[in-house]
């Protein structure tokens, strides 16, 4: 089961893709600091993402301690 907020932030990385533009240059295809610029834009999203998941991962492992091995020895 997905929580809301890590959704969220899958949703806006995706949205975010669909959205991208380079600026294009007369000769050379893009411009290289307009790529440079929204390669760290995508690894902000992803890095916010990584901490959602975490968060997840965290409240999980506090409602289950045993790492959800399904049993109990």
């Amino acid at each position: 089961m997905k929580d809301a907020n890590s959704n969220e932030v899958h949703e806006e990385i995706l949205s975010w893709i669909k959205k991208l533009k380079f600026k294009k240059q007369v000769f050379g295809g893009v411009d290289e600091a307009d790529v440079l610029k929204k390669m760290e834009e995508l690894n902000t999203l992803y890095e916010k993402a990584l901490l959602a998941e975490r968060a997840r991962y965290n409240a999980l492992l506090k409602t289950n301690p045993s790492g959800g091995a399904g049993h109990e020895e």
